[in-house]
């Protein structure tokens, strides 16, 4: 008799699963025996190449391209879900934004762009996951240290990552009678593509290394494992927490 896989035939939605953290995330899940719901918005080569990574290993993989700061678009995402399996059992929001500016020199239009990227497409992501959860699930939302600590020109970003922990609590509480987990994974300096928008990303990187006691930056990976464990019946006791995963910077 051979033991199954932790999220043997679960189903995973991970938006922003075509690159970085996302991508980790839905390989992770697939080599743990999920099929993936793979949403991206506009790059679909490389959407396509993380199915064909995720079919290889004998799971199935849906692409679905949407904007998840388009309500209507969202919802055609969670609709498509349901038309492709019936339910959900885990759902990651992943997909992020944001400008990178000092709080005085912010627009409202950045702002507009930023919550409803970052924070509501959660808020309206974890509303339409919930029905689908028929059979319980896992709900996890990707965080930032910026939350509740100051880093230069990283003002929206921040307060949007503090919006989606508040809300972490709250769905927590209230999806518990329907045997949905929320949690939310707050990473420190990921190596993805988004470093090359930070300003002196060169010297960032230097400093973090420096000051982590684990002497380097996270890799995709390393986010991805620790969502991956949340999502498995052995965190079934584990239920709204921010989970910092940062190499132990933040003790510093």
């Amino acid at each position: 008799m051979t033991n199954s896989l932790p999220l043997e035939e679960k189903v995973a939605l991970i938006t922003g699963s075509s690159r970085g953290i996302g991508r980790a995330m839905a390989l992770k899940f697939a080599s743990w025996g999920a099929h993936v719901v793979i949403n991206y918005q506009q790059d679909e080569r490389s959407a396509q190449e993380v199915a064909d990574q995720v079919t290889a290993m004998g799971r199935r993989a849906i692409l679905c391209k949407a904007s998840v700061r388009e309500v209507k678009a969202l919802e055609r995402l969670f609709d498509e879900v349901k038309a492709q399996f019936g339910a959900l059992d885990i759902f990651v929001s992943n997909a992020a934004t944001g400008a990178l500016q000092p709080a005085v020199e912010l627009s409202k239009e950045a702002w507009k762009l930023t919550l409803e990227t970052n924070a509501r497409a959660f808020f309206l992501g974890a509303k339409l996951a919930q029905p689908l959860m028929t059979r319980g699930g896992t709900i996890v939302a990707l965080s930032s240290l910026g939350s509740h600590r100051y880093i230069p020109g990283y003002t929206v970003v921040g307060a949007s990552k503090a919006a989606l922990e508040s809300l972490v609590r709250s769905f927590a509480v209230e999806f518990a009678p329907f045997g949905i987990r929320v949690n939310c994974v707050s990473g420190g300096l990921v190596d993805t593509d988004a470093l090359s928008h930070f300003p002196a990303a060169e010297q960032m990187i230097k400093t973090v290394k420096e000051r982590t006691p684990l002497g380097r930056i996270g890799h995709p990976e390393d986010l991805a494992d620790v969502v991956s464990l949340l999502c498995t019946d052995e965190a079934r006791w584990v239920t709204g927490q921010v989970l910092i995963a940062d190499g132990g910077y933040s003790l510093l």
